[in-house]
C-alpha cells in the first residue's frame, strides 16, 4: 500500500451546538491541519505526492480555478519536495494585475501559472496532458495531478479521515456525516472508508458545482478504480451515495446572499467558512438537518481559508448589513 508524505497533523472533533438547527452540530476540524498545506486537498495530495516521489517526477501538472486552494496547496508540496510545479488555472476575462489570496500565495512560490479559458477548462485533462508532453520533449518528467487531487489515489486521504473518525461517530451515536462535494474525491474516500470499516452513518454530499448524475458517475468511477488497484473487499456504487443539490446558487465560486449570512452566523462561533465551499455546504446542511430531523450530526471543514480574501466586498457587504 502506498504511503503517504505526512505533512498533516490528525485533526480535533469539536462541538458548536445547534445554531438554531434541530441537531447538535460537531466538526471536524480538517482546516486545522496545517497552515499553507492545509484542508481536505493536503489530505489528498499526501497521497500523491507520495506516488510522484515513487515514480521519479520532477514536475507536478494540475488544474483549478483562479483561487484553486488545491492549487495552492500543490505549489507548497512542489516547494517541499523539490518538485517544479506548472497550475492551470481557469480564468474569465483577463488576469488582474494584482494578485490575492491563493494565487497570490502559488505566484509567491514561484509556480508556473498557465491561464486557461472556461472552455478549454472543460477540457482540462487533455490540456495537462498536452501539457506534460510538451515538458517530456524538453527531458522533464511530469506527474499529472487531476482536479482536486480527485482520483484512487488521492481518496486514500479521506479513507483515512474516516478512519480518525469511526470511533467518535459510534460512540456520540452520529446519525449523519456533511462534506463539500466539489470534485468528488473527498465524498468518495469517506465512502470508501465507511464501506470498509461498516461504519452506520448517513453520508451526505452538499454539490458545489455540477450535477448529481455527474456526480454519481465520477465518485462511483474513482471508487472501483481504487478497490481494483487496492483490492477492497467491498463493493460500491451510486444506490451508496446521497448526494444532495440546491445550494450551488449562482454557479461554482459565486456565493449568494443567504450563504453570506451563514457564513457571518457561523463566524460568532470562533468557526470561518469559504464562499465556495465550506458555505454552502454548512449553508445546505442546516436545510437538510431540519428535513431530515437529525439529532447529531457531524460537519467536515475542509479548509479554504485563504479564498476568504477574493471575497473581500461580498464579505464586508454582509458584515455591515
Amino acid at each position: 500500500m502506498l504511503k503517504p508524505m505526512k505533512l498533516t497533523i490528525p485533526t480535533l472533533i469539536g462541538e458548536i451546538g445547534k445554531l438554531g438547527s434541530t441537531a447538535n452540530i460537531f466538526i471536524k476540524r480538517d482546516d486545522l491541519n496545517g497552515l499553507l498545506i492545509s484542508g481536505n486537498k493536503a489530505r489528498k495530495l499526501e497521497y500523491l505526492v507520495a506516488d510522484a516521489k515513487r515514480k521519479r517526477c520532477d514536475t507536478l501538472i494540475t488544474c483549478g480555478g483562479v483561487q484553486s486552494n488545491h492549487c495552492r496547496i500543490t505549489a507548497v508540496f512542489a516547494k517541499q519536495y523539490g518538485f517544479d510545479c506548472h497550475l492551470m488555472l481557469r480564468i474569465y476575462g483577463k488576469p488582474k494585475k494584482i494578485y490575492t489570496a491563493n494565487l497570490l500565495i502559488s505566484k509567491l512560490l514561484n509556480a508556473t501559472i498557465h491561464y486557461i479559458t472556461p472552455s478549454q477548462y472543460d477540457n482540462r485533462n487533455e490540456v495537462m496532458k498536452q501539457h506534460a508532453k510538451k515538458l517530456q520533449k524538453k527531458g522533464r518528467k511530469p506527474y499529472v495531478i487531476p482536479e482536486g487531487g480527485s482520483n484512487e489515489i488521492g481518496i486514500l486521504g479521506y479513507r483515512d479521515c474516516m478512519m480518525e473518525m469511526a470511533g467518535f461517530i459510534k460512540r456520540k451515536k452520529i446519525e449523519a456525516v456533511y462534506c463539500a462535494v466539489g470534485s468528488g474525491g473527498t465524498y468518495a474516500g469517506l465512502l470508501l472508508g465507511k464501506k470498509l470499516l461498516n461504519v452506520h452513518t448517513d453520508l451526505n454530499g452538499i454539490l458545489v458545482s455540477n450535477s448529481v448524475q455527474y456526480f454519481q458517475e465520477i465518485i462511483n468511477t474513482i471508487c472501483n478504480k481504487a478497490i481494483k488497484k487496492f483490492r477492497f473487499p467491498i463493493s460500491i456504487d451510486t444506490s451508496c451515495m446521497n448526494l444532495i443539490d440546491g445550494f450551488i446558487g449562482p454557479g461554482y465560486g459565486i456565493p449568494y446572499p443567504a450563504e453570506l449570512k451563514t457564513i457571518k452566523r457561523v463566524a460568532q462561533s470562533g468557526i470561518i467558512l469559504d464562499p465556495v465551499y465550506t458555505g454552502k455546504t454548512f449553508h445546505g446542511m442546516l436545510d437538510d438537518v431540519k428535513k431530515k430531523k437529525y439529532k447529531k450530526v457531524l460537519f467536515i471543514h475542509t479548509g479554504g481559508i485563504f479564498s476568504i480574501f477574493a471575497y473581500a466586498k461580498e464579505l464586508t457587504n454582509t458584515i455591515n448589513t
